[in-house]
């Protein structure tokens, strides 16, 4: 018999009010040393979690929080 383990994603339901274009530390995490944002394969969050920091990044950028390029 198999079992499945249920995955614990960092953006539960209290924490998914962290994603926003002010939390650039967090942010960062998200994006490669070359500034591009890293794809759900690697970083294993849920696609609207997914959206919505793909968002916030582009909105961090707009405002010259974060580097487009490094």
């Amino acid at each position: 018999m198999f079992f499945v383990k249920k995955k614990n994603f960092f953006f539960n339901k209290e924490r998914q009010a962290l994603i926003h274009w002010k939390s650039i530390d967090l942010l960062q995490k998200y994006t490669t040393r070359f500034g591009f944002i890293k794809p759900r394969k690697y970083t294993a969050v849920p696609v609207k979690q997914q959206k919505a920091l793909r968002v916030a990044i582009i909105r961090a950028r707009e405002l010259g929080l974060i580097p487009y390029v490094r």
